[in-house]
């Protein structure tokens, strides 16, 4: 089965070289014919072109060619899998274009994994814990989920379930795009962990699901959330608001503010041990 990754490459930073760090030597790199598909993609400035990212990676010695729609047929006739990274330009691509073919979606992104406070170790000494089948199941659905962030600083997934399925699920995510902090920059990064967490270019995974089922016309009373990690005082107020009624968390957060409030909303905590 011959190999091949294939990869929209706006800007080189770390997370790309550690992924194009590999054994398959055919590698390609999304032209602009088909990132021009994506209207937001057009307007940002520091994108550069496929080209000079090409010559760029030239140190990698490896086979590096610009994928465009004159070349599409030969490419798709050439390769058995394609690699890409998990992103939402793969995915528009894949759903597009290889619906005939395997593709094969990994993460790339850059990620910190630096510990931000002793606070997220410590438990409260009222705190219920579950080592439940179930709650581990939908613990490591979200999870799941929270391994499709770009978000460099915490990967967080959340799903909410009613009547024990799971009716909304996702992530944290940069908008307009998954890039935003790549080819705009993170204004995350002029603030210490906790500071202003205002001010950041991504939709944090309770807010994210929470909007969904705003959009869908779902009604979350009574609903239950899961989700990696422990939720900030915003998105506290806004699962409170939403008439949920149970958060199940595995990680901790530096900001303690948002056991207050939800306490006071009477929603009830619950820290999973998961396998």
């Amino acid at each position: 089965m011959k190999k091949v990754i294939l990869a929209f490459v706006p800007v080189i930073h770390s997370g790309y070289i550690k992924f194009f760090a590999n054994d398959i030597q055919d590698f390609f790199i999304l032209g602009r014919d088909f990132s021009s598909e994506i209207p937001y993609l057009t307007r940002e400035m520091r994108m550069l072109e496929p080209e000079i990212v090409v010559k760029s990676l030239d140190f990698l010695g490896k086979n590096i060619k610009v994928l465009s729609k004159d070349n599409l047929t030969d490419f798709l006739s050439a390769y058995d899998e394609v690699i890409m990274p998990d992103e939402d330009i793969s995915r528009h691509f894949m759903e597009k274009y290889l619906s005939t073919k395997k593709v094969v979606m990994e993460k790339v992104f850059l990620r910190w994994d630096k510990l931000i406070s002793q606070a997220e170790l410590k438990v409260a000494p009222d705190r219920v814990v579950s080592t439940t089948v179930i709650d581990n199941e939908f613990m490591n659905e979200a999870l799941k989920q929270a391994e499709r962030s770009s978000d460099w600083w915490r990967q967080i997934g959340a799903v909410i379930v009613k009547g024990e399925q799971v009716i909304i699920s996702g992530y944290n995510k940069h908008l307009p795009t998954n890039f935003s902090p790549y080819l705009n920059g993170d204004p995350r990064n002029n603030f210490d962990a906790g500071v202003r967490i205002d001010l950041c270019t991504s939709i944090h995974a309770e807010a994210g699901v929470i909007a969904q089922a705003a959009k869908q016309g779902i009604s979350l009373e009574g609903a239950m959330v899961y989700v990696t990690t422990f939720p900030c005082p915003t998105c506290a107020r806004l699962v409170a608001e939403a008439g949920i009624k149970k958060v199940f968390y595995s990680k901790g957060y530096s900001l303690l503010d948002a056991e207050s409030i939800l306490k006071g909303y009477g929603v009830e905590i619950v820290l999973v041990k998961t396998d």
